[in-house]
């Protein structure tokens, strides 16, 4: 029974939190994206150093996916042998697996809402717009952030894992999430929605991961 009462109250937070982020996200998008875009693009303009610095910021995300997943993989598997189950193997557990679901959702995503990030907008003036099905060959597919997803995924594995630890841990995603706006790649709503998509993912992952845990015990 009080499992049950539990599970009610995670999914009802779960729900409040999926309006809270699409309120977010509206509001952002209505309000918020055009102004510190614009903002935060003349004072990059201000300096050429650092202008040329944030342009010149290399897109590494799909190594360390994969790298990260593996590392951890090995580590899970190295370490099953010898530890049994504990907190450590449940989060290399479910972070291995949510960083390359997560990855995976962001991409479908970028390809079907197709929009583009603020510097493409401050150099073309294209429209803000969703342009669906797009995909990102063509400048567009940049809502959710990529980043933040991943980035958010892990983290909240983290959290789950190791609660002592995060405050730090949601400090240091808002730090990621600061970053990809001050150096105008996403608008704040792409970082809203990357987060709520990255939380998602893992929320999701660890209620199977959980209920396949229980089924090996029976």
């Amino acid at each position: 029974m009080k499992n049950l009462k539990n599970k009610s109250l995670n999914h009802y937070f779960l729900y409040v939190l999926s309006l809270g982020y699409l309120a977010a996200i509206f509001c952002s998008m209505k309000f918020l994206d055009k102004k510190i875009a614009l903002s935060v693009m003349h004072f990059l303009r201000s300096s050429n150093i650092l202008f040329a610095a944030s342009a010149r910021i290399p897109d590494i995300l799909p190594q360390l996916v994969g790298i990260g997943t593996v590392a951890m993989w090995l580590a899970y598997y190295h370490l099953s042998r010898r530890l049994g189950h504990n907190e450590h193997l449940r989060f290399l557990q479910l972070a291995a697996t949510a960083l390359p679901v997560a990855f995976l959702f962001k991409a479908v995503l970028q390809f079907a809402f197709g929009r583009i990030n603020p510097r493409i907008w401050l150099a073309t003036g294209k429209s803000l717009q969703f342009n669906w099905f797009q995909g990102s060959g063509a400048g567009f597919g940049y809502f959710p952030s990529g980043h933040m997803t991943v980035f958010i995924a892990f983290g909240t594995a983290a959290c789950y894992a190791y609660p002592r630890y995060r405050l730090p841990v949601v400090l240091g995603m808002i730090m990621i999430g600061m970053a990809l706006i001050a150096t105008d790649y996403h608008f704040l709503s792409d970082i809203i929605a990357g987060a709520y998509v990255g939380l998602l993912a893992t929320y999701i992952l660890r209620h199977l991961l959980n209920r396949w845990h229980v089924k090996e015990l029976q």
